[in-house]
């Protein structure tokens, strides 16, 4: 005959097994949710690293194409490029979006779908050159390229020496 104090002794055992394999199966899926959030954020990174990085190009290239010009020192007046990034060389970022590039990316992505990128030039003091470089005029380019999401954002900057032929 069965003694009728274990009766309930397997339902407790199944519960807290029940209870062990649900907090295993959260914590599984909280793992998994923060890996794509952190791999959501690095290619977002990356995504404004590279608009960054071909601002800095765009700049460079411009100022390289006016480098008769700069040689005298560039302004804003002076200087007039072409490409998808600027039309003229900016004294401070701008937000208009006929100064930036915007970069389509797949539509997949959350809304908005580019990413934005944008470069500045400045001339750099003549005590900035090189001993080597002393017909030359330094320029410094910075690029600034942001992702789909606006916390994404990076700097790069250069310094390009524009020098007679």
């Amino acid at each position: 005959m069965k003694n009728h104090k274990d009766n309930g002794f397997i339902l407790i055992i199944a519960l807290i097994l029940l209870a062990v394999v649900t907090i295993l199966v959260v914590n599984g899926m909280r793992s998994t949710t923060m890996n794509e959030k952190m791999a959501g954020n690095y290619m977002d990174r990356n995504r404004a690293y590279q608009a960054a990085e071909l601002a800095l190009r765009q700049g460079s290239a411009l100022l390289q194409a006016n480098a008769d010009s700069c040689l005298d020192g560039c302004s804003n007046a002076t200087v007039t490029g072409v490409g998808p990034v600027v039309t003229a060389m900016p004294s401070v970022w701008s937000d208009n979006l006929s100064t930036q590039a915007v970069i389509p990316v797949p539509t997949s992505s959350p809304a908005p779908a580019w990413v934005s990128a944008k470069y500045l030039i400045n001339q750099l003091p003549d005590a900035m050159r090189p001993s080597d470089k002393t017909s030359c005029k330094a320029y410094s380019v910075m690029g600034r390229g942001q992702g789909i999401d606006t916390r994404s954002v990076v700097v790069l900057q250069t310094t390009a020496f524009v020098c007679p032929l």
